[in-house]
């Protein structure tokens, strides 16, 4: 189970924004748990706090991330500071967080697609360096900036992944050291071994009755089930989801291993909002867009007919950037401050 770990008040407690740890687990390690829902609380607030997430990372986090900010929000109610697994898997496993995509053809104009591919250029220049490298000086601080600086506002984190004398070490460690998931079984072990016999949300690990009960494959397949059917669906499967719409074929994955879904949302809680900002005549008089392409694209998603999770996000979070950061201050939606 994947969790966020708060201090406060004297104790460790776990607060866990998807699913929350059964208490048979959490009741032998001297844990409560919390559950934070993000349901229909979070999508009527959907405005402010997209907003609020632009505003407070000077645009350096996009809207994908305001559920994080609801959730580190609710969790200051829990604890003031929160141990964070952040930058784990990318020192421990050199797991890449990032890389260019390819905008669709024909959403943006023709200088904007070349600072994308000048962009490309610069990533395939920067993964020149050590592994270890790139992900504690370049991704960490440049890929994850965003996030940091948005769960800052509302807590105090601890991030022991990032602590130099475990940075030293894993320069240190052997190649072969990082082929698996040894290394970081080992440490929740060596943490707590009740730990250690609870699978993960992937079914690593583990010992207890479920993970006897439920093959790793069958959890992966979950997992994987989970990305293809949220932001990452194919167009292809897009089409024949619609065919099946009465049916609600989401409930079968979505919300096993991930808090938020941007492509049910979209579609359904937030399609007034997503239609009010991105066919406003405002955005689509923005130069850098193409407009008969981004009708075309919000269209099709609000109708089902094809999933652009990413391409909303990407020009939600622009068209926010400009109303709200460069812009004059009165042609601004409304004032953004830290309270709600």
């Amino acid at each position: 189970m994947m969790g966020r770990r708060l201090e406060g008040r004297g104790k460790s407690l776990p607060a866990l924004a998807a699913l929350a740890i059964p208490t048979r687990y959490g009741r032998p390690c001297g844990q409560p748990h919390h559950v934070i829902p993000v349901g229909p609380t979070f999508t009527s607030r959907f405005d402010r706090y997209a907003e609020r997430t632009v505003f407070l990372t000077d645009g350096c986090a996009d809207v994908s991330r305001s559920p994080d900010l609801y959730v580190n929000e609710q969790a200051r109610t829990i604890a003031p500071i929160r141990m964070t697994g952040n930058y784990g898997g990318e020192l421990l496993r050199r797991v890449r967080a990032f890389k260019p995509v390819a905008p669709p053809p024909g959403l943006y104009s023709a200088d904007i697609i070349q600072n994308v591919q000048r962009a490309t250029e610069t990533y395939a220049g920067i993964l020149d360096a050590h592994p270890l490298s790139f992900a504690a000086f370049r991704q960490a601080t440049w890929h994850h900036y965003g996030l940091l600086a948005l769960e800052q506002t509302q807590l105090s984190l601890r991030s022991p992944y990032l602590d130099n004398h475990f940075v030293k070490t894993a320069f240190r460690a052997p190649q072969s050291a990082l082929a698996s998931n040894e290394v970081s079984l080992r440490l929740i072990a060596d943490g707590d071994r009740r730990l250690r016999r609870i699978p993960t949300d992937r079914g690593l690990g583990g010992r207890s009755r479920w993970s006897a009960m439920t093959p790793r494959t069958v959890q992966e397949f979950l997992f994987k089930a989970e990305y293809a059917y949220d932001h990452g669906m194919p167009q292809w499967v897009a089409r024949i989801d619609k065919a099946f719409a009465p049916v609600h074929l989401e409930r079968l994955f979505l919300g096993r291993h991930k808090f938020y879904h941007f492509r049910v949302w979209y579609r359904d809680a937030l399609s007034a909002y997503v239609r009010d900002i991105l066919l406003d005549r405002k955005t689509l008089a923005r130069p850098f867009v193409n407009r008969a392409t981004l009708q075309r694209i919000v269209t099709d998603h609000l109708d089902g007919r094809r999933n652009h999770t990413g391409e909303i996000h990407k020009v939600l979070t622009l068209e926010l950037i400009h109303r709200l950061l460069l812009e004059a201050p009165a042609a601004a939606s409304q004032p953004v401050s830290l309270a709600m």
